[in-house]
């Protein structure tokens, strides 16, 4: 795997030390993790205001019970199934479509 130089502060890479040994993370690997994260964020549909929200948000925002996060997977879920089905979207362009099982998806019931 090919690797690129970037600048960041000084102050974020030692976060990301502290934050990386507690998983057995370098810096690099960690920075790399929180990407993955953002990225995953960004495409879950929540606009940047809603995000923002979750950031900033008093104690209930930032800790929505159970039931919200399973109602929100659900969503998210009938969404990515519908994409496949209009073919806006192929099952590569979704991890959880991967192996042909897009046919097969449903959207599952929680508990909760």
């Amino acid at each position: 795997m090919s690797s690129n130089s970037i600048r960041i502060s000084a102050e974020l890479f030692e976060h990301a030390q502290r934050h990386g040994e507690v998983l057995s993370r370098s810096a690099a690997q960690q920075l790399e993790h929180w990407a993955r994260l953002g990225a995953a964020l960004e495409q879950s549909g929540l606009s940047v205001g809603e995000l923002v929200e979750l950031l900033h948000g008093d104690k209930a925002t930032r800790n929505p019970p159970e039931s919200t996060l399973w109602a929100a997977k659900r969503a998210q879920q009938a969404r990515d199934i519908a994409a496949i089905e209009s073919g806006r979207a192929s099952n590569e362009s979704m991890s959880w479509f991967s192996g042909g099982r897009a046919r097969r998806a449903k959207a599952i019931k929680s508990p909760l």
